[in-house]
């Protein structure tokens, strides 16, 4: 991006720190928000409508099936502008919350709204929020993603407290209430006020060329593109990564139960903190250093994590798990808005970005099951976690064969 290269990266951010607070903003209190304080619902809807941990983990998985829309949806980014798209996403899901404040009991009630939850979901990610903030930055690409992201860790630093006063005290419905107040009543007006892709001449990016529907040329490159050394690699990387680091996460509160942990809360809230860290410092390192073998290494270190959290294991392992998982948790969305940004074409971001997104989460809705059955099954985490090692252990190697980066938006130029 030669306009953007010419700028010092205190210019950068000058020009651009307002997109990064609104998708701090944004980011962490949509959907992202109740993907981390998931784990506070699963023992009120057991106790509330009977459900096992099982069938609460399957529900909430199939309903990430719902996140097939990504692709799509970042389609419609790419087309007409993140803003837009973000905004309504944001409505959509706060509706959602809104309808699961006021199940009744049925099981198929939760599965429905769940999948709604994810068809919407993605509108109001990274997923939108990194195109706009990759055309803004360059240099300090990384770090701007990274701050971007930290918008989630922030939201459940701050919001976590708040929901699990709102179930203890006025039950489930407080606690989806909550939620759906903040996505609308916050997040929404932020992003709608604040969020501007930069395609405008003059202080902003050159115009993308605007793409003909009956032209093959696009459709020839994109499939060119997911047959690419690059994007399979980091299609394994993405999916590998997230079936650890959902499980964990979302059978964080009944796994740290598990261990003997009486009171929860404060190292949920660490794990938080820990997360918040690992976006803001690892996208920094991305913008110092080689982002694959960076990726590479904080994998590694959360598959030891994963092995940390057995049973039998002395306490401090378990602090040091929650580091561990936590600092690999802060890297995902980096690493994706980083290397699309990287490898690829910009003006096929939010479609890359989308598949990419899709797969991962499919990789998360395989953890999210797997944990929950496996509890089940055996009535122990212990063989979930060192499933979930192994997967690390893939994503380590498929990360080092991510190809040297390339900027696209050189080639454009």
């Amino acid at each position: 991006m030669i306009a953007s290269a010419a700028l010092s990266t205190r210019q950068e951010w000058r020009r651009g720190w307002h997109i990064v607070a609104s998708g701090h903003v944004g980011i962490g209190v949509g959907a992202g928000l109740y993907f981390y304080t998931s784990s506070l619902f699963v023992v009120p809807a057991s106790e509330t409508f009977g459900w096992t941990r099982g069938e609460i983990s399957a529900g909430a998985a199939l309903g990430l099936l719902g996140s097939l829309s990504a692709p799509l949806i970042g389609r419609l980014a790419d087309r007409y502008g993140a803003r837009i798209v973000a905004g309504v996403c944001m409505i959509a899901i706060g509706l959602v919350f809104v309808g699961l404040s006021q199940m009744s009991g049925p099981y198929w009630q939760f599965v429905v709204l769940s999948a709604l939850l994810g068809i919407a979901a993605p509108g109001a990610t990274a997923l939108t929020f990194s195109r706009v903030i990759t055309g803004w930055f360059d240099r300090a690409k990384g770090q701007a993603l990274g701050l971007m992201a930290a918008g989630a860790s922030i939201g459940a630093l701050l919001c976590t407290p708040l929901i699990a006063y709102m179930l203890a005290t006025y039950g489930m419905a407080g606690g989806y209430l909550t939620l759906a107040g903040l996505a609308m009543f916050v997040g929404a007006p932020v992003v709608l006020a604040f969020m501007k892709d930069r395609t405008v001449a003059g202080d902003a990016a050159m115009p993308e060329p605007i793409e003909s529907e009956g032209d093959p040329a696009p459709k020839r490159r994109i499939q060119a593109t997911m047959r690419s050394r690059a994007f399979i690699a980091l299609a394994i990387s993405v999916f590998c990564t997230n079936v650890p680091t959902s499980g964990v996460l979302t059978q964080l509160e009944p796994l740290l139960l598990f261990k003997g942990v009486a009171n929860t809360a404060p190292l949920i809230s660490a794990y938080a903190i820990v997360v918040l860290i690992g976006r803001i410092g690892i996208g920094w390192l991305f913008d110092r250093g080689d982002a694959r073998y960076i990726a590479a290494g904080v994998t590694l270190v959360a598959a030891i994590g994963c092995l940390m959290f057995l049973s039998g294991a002395p306490a401090w392992m378990t602090i040091a798990a929650i580091v561990f998982i936590g600092l690999m948790q802060g890297m995902e969305v980096d690493a994706i808005g980083y290397f699309v940004a990287q490898q690829f074409e910009r003006n096929s971001f939010g479609l890359l970005f989308g598949l990419l997104l899709t797969i991962s989460l499919l990789g998360t809705a395989l953890g999210i099951v797997g944990f929950g059955m496996l509890y089940d099954a055996t009535q122990s985490y212990d063989l979930a976690l060192i499933i979930a090692a192994g997967f690390m252990s893939v994503a380590f190697v498929s990360y080092q064969a991510i190809p040297r980066g390339r900027h696209a938006d050189a080639i454009h130029a």
